[in-house]
């Protein structure tokens, strides 16, 4: 077997691990099961043993990590959240309930991956520097914590808004209102600090690269609107008292900007940074 068949054998393990664990979410949630909810969640951590293959097997044959292409760039994404998902039920177990609006995401996420070109994408001399693994590994740090932020944010706003039937039902295993607001302020804290190691390195890495730092690159501006806009949340948290619903509407409404940034821009705008992550 060819590390290129071992690979695409793993992702789709992968997507099918975490298809199963969205629907027995999806199915747990709707008659009430614990044991189903419990399964699900298991059953979705377990999809990152091949998804994990898949990743290794293609980073040794292609020579560079996954963050090159949208097929690479976004499956290492859906990968980093389930991670997260495992690092949050680690730390707060009730809050394993949430992967019935993460485990969808990263289904998503990954199946999409797996519809784009797979074709390697070389890594240029200039390009292949320790700041580009940092920049990208905070690029996946950042962006997973503030999917987190928004999905607590999420259960936070249904809570207030749903007294009764099964989904009430399941937002009633979370911990209180004021511990949501907590923690979804605590994951765009700690997700703007990484975004900010992210800005900064790309910076660095670009000026090896290009010979600048800065080039107003459409991935490079929307990056600084990303930083101003989660930098405008804790401004009015810390400084303007927000918390509770305006709170996490914020947090809700802040991620599709980040989204854009991340895989939008490529798309609707031809720039230096695309042609690396689209391929064209």
């Amino acid at each position: 077997m060819t590390s290129e068949t071992l690979e695409i054998l793993a992702m789709w393990g992968a997507v099918t691990a975490y298809a199963v664990g969205g629907v027995l979410y999806a199915l747990g949630a709707l008659f009430r099961r614990d044991r189903l909810l419990d399964l699900a969640f298991w059953i979705s951590v377990a999809g990152l043993v091949p998804h994990t293959a898949g990743i290794a097997a293609r980073w040794m044959r292609v020579g560079h990590g996954p963050y090159i292409g949208y097929y690479e760039a976004v499956s290492s994404l859906a990968w980093s959240t389930v991670v997260l998902l495992g690092i949050i039920a680690w730390r707060w177990p009730k809050l394993r309930v949430l992967g019935i609006v993460i485990m969808p995401i990263s289904f998503l996420a990954i199946g999409g991956a797996m519809l784009a070109p797979k074709a390697p994408i070389e890594l240029s001399g200039t390009l292949a520097s320790w700041w580009l693994t940092i920049h990208v590994t905070f690029a996946k740090l950042s962006y997973s914590s503030f999917i987190a932020a928004f999905v607590i944010a999420l259960a936070y706003v249904l809570r207030e808004r749903r007294t009764s039937g099964a989904i009430a039902d399941l937002l009633a295993k979370l911990p209180d209102q004021a511990r949501l607001d907590d923690l979804s302020y605590r994951w765009i804290a700690v997700g703007f600090i990484f975004l900010t190691v992210m800005v900064g390195s790309g910076a660095i890495w670009a000026n090896e690269a290009w010979g600048r730092y800065w080039g107003w690159d459409p991935i490079e501006t929307w990056s600084l609107i990303s930083w101003l806009v989660y930098a405008g949340y804790l401004h009015v948290r810390l400084t303007l008292g927000w918390h509770g619903k305006k709170s996490a509407w914020y947090a809700m409404l802040a991620l599709p900007i980040v989204v854009f940034a991340l895989i939008g821009v490529p798309v609707v705008f031809r720039s230096i940074h695309g042609a690396y992550l689209l391929g064209y």
